[in-house]
């Protein structure tokens, strides 16, 4: 009915409705369907684009619930050194972002690379992490179980010649439960849109620098010779003889 259908405040049919439409009709009255969508369209002014509203930016430590997963963005931090891992260049840094992940799904999942993007960042040698690994052990991150939190260290490289950030500001990737066009069956998926996907979440967390050089040993200055310490000196109650076998089994 007309009257079920909503416009938008420019006079035309909202997309988002034009698709629902056509989605619960049956395949043999879509193109019907569609006919009359054009017709009331033409009333309307047309098929106008309405923009998914963009979600508020929040601070550090609240949840986002993105559809199989829920993050927590807790911190950031920029350093220098971070374990075994070895930079591209010796002149960049390590910027090492914390959240605690957890599934919401049934199943157990592994994190898209793309889970978390980050904006007000110059200098990333790549767009998603260049690792991740679990907060508790620091082992690389793999599979994660539902409803078990963990803190995540994702971690991204930036260049040294680029300035260290103040704060970040975090995106969080949501997914949808629908149903997959080509098998017919339910999975989580990206929202199919047709455009750019609305994050879940907008976090912003301060950085703090932790940029300190690593203490090297000091090392003997210039043409000084180390002392040899002193030298053992023998009794002269054993000097001469021959040591003892021990005691003969």
């Amino acid at each position: 009915m007309l009257a079920d259908v909503s416009v938008t405040g420019q006079g035309g049919l909202s997309r988002s409705v034009t698709r629902g439409l056509l989605d619960q009709a049956t395949p043999g009255l879509r193109w019907a369907v569609a006919v009359v969508l054009l017709g009331v369209s033409g009333l309307f002014g047309g098929l106008d684009s309405v923009p998914d509203p963009q979600p508020e930016t929040l601070t550090a430590g609240t949840p986002v619930y993105g559809g199989p997963w829920e993050v927590t963005v807790e911190g950031a931090v920029v350093q220098r050194v971070l374990g075994k891992l070895r930079l591209e260049k010796e002149t960049n840094r390590w910027l090492v972002l914390t959240a605690t992940v957890r599934i919401t799904a049934h199943e157990s999942s592994i994190l898209p690379s793309d889970l978390l993007t980050l904006d007000g960042v110059t200098g990333l040698t790549s767009p998603t992490p260049a690792d991740a690994a679990l907060d508790r052990d620091k082992s690389r991150l793999r599979l994660l179980q539902p409803n078990m939190p963990e803190r995540v260290l994702f971690i991204w490289e930036q260049s040294g010649d680029a300035p260290v950030p103040s704060s970040i500001t975090v995106s969080v990737k949501q997914r949808t439960y629908r149903e997959d066009s080509l098998s017919s069956a339910w999975y989580w998926m990206d929202s199919d849109t047709g455009g750019d996907v609305t994050p879940a979440g907008i976090v912003t967390v301060p950085v703090r620098a932790d940029l300190a050089a690593p203490s090297a040993s000091p090392s003997p200055s210039a043409g000084s010779t180390p002392s040899p310490g002193p030298r053992p000196t023998a009794s002269p109650k054993t000097a001469g003889r021959t040591p003892s076998a021990g005691p003969t089994p």
